[in-house]
């Protein structure tokens, strides 16, 4: 049967049994149910929700629920986990018409990460403290499996290192190389950062389709420390030198030249095409890039709005050695002959014309450094470097922020900001020469004047 609490108004009750005091059930606890219109199929709609410990907790989250009825704030759907939403998500145009790259990172995040941690949580009952809950259970059991992995590792190292003595001991001079287990990277704030930017997305789009009333991840409630920049760390103009005259006979040398100088993305080098390279005036202009998903290639557009069709300016020295390189295609073009294909006339091509795989050219690049004993450095490091040369040769921070086509020059401030160094002080000087010239200087209080003729 089914008890009611009269003076808390109608649909609150007390499902008991006829062995329940009839004063009051311990045992049982108080529900609510709200009628609601059907809905636009004419499906009877009727919200019930139980485990309340007294009637008036009840009557109170029933009239929650009227209201935002009333208010229109109702979700579609109450019974809706995050689960069967994200999996829902996924599939909406919304997402499907990203950028493989940013579908596949949703993706990742998706399994990963929300359904296992959040997924059976209902998606109009979920909150940021949750959410909170999320990111520290994740850095804890991403911190266990690292060592887990360390020590299983370890005990690699010991089995082999027995082994080999046998093995030497008996005159083998092949040894055994121990096995290994991949150490998982630590769970740091830019991926918390980048899994919080994820659900975030999809709560807003839960939020576009009436299935919850608020995002809980997009409030300040959320606090997950902000990964720091880190300070860019990069070779010296005389390391560049020695490296670039190393690798000179190298195919991928014209790509480092224009990346350490014009300061392209990987991406971007790897799609850039002849048709948006202009010799003559010394320019080119970013329309595609080629990105690696699943170490599949896709060609598509640049990474930001501020690179697509921007155009970019190119010193004499590497319009020379681009020159140089489109002679060397020629030359491949006819040793190849019928074999030789490059379809979308990539401007860096291996012999046979195919492009560089973007994975590729990153290994070839490693490999070169490695080679050349200078410090490790990433191939996307050359365009951190392309911007602090031009810093450090006193180019305004807006021109710099203005090549490397970033969103603001707020972030090339944050990026660059420490290596600007010398660069400001020459701009004090010169702004003083400009005033005073090289010899002429003002005089200062504790400066003698002459003293005027009579």
């Amino acid at each position: 049967m089914n008890r009611k609490a009269g003076k808390h108004g109608k649909g609150v009750y007390q499902r008991c049994s006829d062995d329940c005091a009839t004063d009051r059930c311990r045992i049982h606890k108080w529900a609510y149910m709200v009628e609601l219109p059907p809905d636009h199929a004419g499906k009877r709609r009727q919200l019930t929700k139980g485990g309340f410990e007294t009637a008036k907790d009840a009557a109170e989250a029933r009239a929650e629920v009227v209201r935002q009825h009333r208010l229109g704030e109702l979700p579609a759907n109450g019974k809706l986990t995050v689960e069967q939403w994200l999996t829902r998500w996924l599939t909406l145009p919304a997402v499907t018409e990203l950028r493989p790259s940013t579908i596949v990172g949703y993706g990742d995040h998706v399994r990963l990460y929300l359904v296992p941690y959040l997924g059976r949580t209902k998606l109009s009952e979920l909150r940021s403290t949750q959410i909170v809950d999320m990111v520290t259970r994740i850095r804890a059991d991403r911190e266990t499996a690292r060592d887990q992995a360390t020590k299983q590792n370890a005990e690699y190292a010991k089995e082999a290192e027995a082994i080999n003595a046998e093995r030497l001991a008996a005159g083998n001079k092949r040894m055994l190389r121990p096995k290994h287990t991949a150490v998982p990277r630590p769970f740091g704030a830019s991926s918390a950062q980048r899994l919080r930017a994820t659900l975030r997305a999809a709560l807003t789009a839960a939020l576009v389709h009436g299935e919850v009333t608020r995002n809980v991840a997009a409030g300040k409630a959320v606090k997950i420390k902000g990964g720091e920049r880190p300070k860019i760390q990069v070779w010296e103009p005389d390391q560049l030198r020695d490296f670039l005259t190393a690798i000179e006979d190298e195919r991928l040398y014209p790509l480092v030249y224009l990346a350490a100088f014009a300061g392209l993305r990987r991406g971007e080098l790897c799609g850039l095409s002849w048709d948006d390279l202009d010799l003559d005036r010394g320019r080119l202009v970013v329309r595609f890039q080629h990105t690696s998903v699943n170490y599949k290639v896709v060609r598509g557009k640049p990474k930001t709005r501020e690179s697509e069709d921007a155009p970019v300016d190119l010193d004499a020295s590497t319009v020379t050695v681009l020159r140089a390189w489109k002679t060397q295609q020629l030359k491949d073009k006819l040793a190849w002959g019928p074999a030789w294909a490059n379809p979308d006339n990539l401007v860096f091509t291996r012999g046979d014309g195919s492009g560089w795989h973007p994975d590729t050219a990153t290994k070839t690049f490693v490999s070169l450094v490695a080679r050349s004993g200078l410090p490790r450095t990433r191939l996307h490091d050359l365009r951190h470097l392309a911007g602090s040369l031009q810093i450090a040769a006193g180019v305004d921070i807006a021109i710099v922020s203005k090549r490397l086509r970033h969103s603001t020059i707020k972030l090339t401030s944050d990026t660059y900001g420490h290596l600007i160094g010398n660069a400001g002080k020459n701009a004090a000087e010169a702004a003083h020469t400009l005033v005073f010239g090289q010899k002429d200087q003002p005089a200062g209080r504790g400066r003698s004047r002459r003293k005027r003729s009579a």
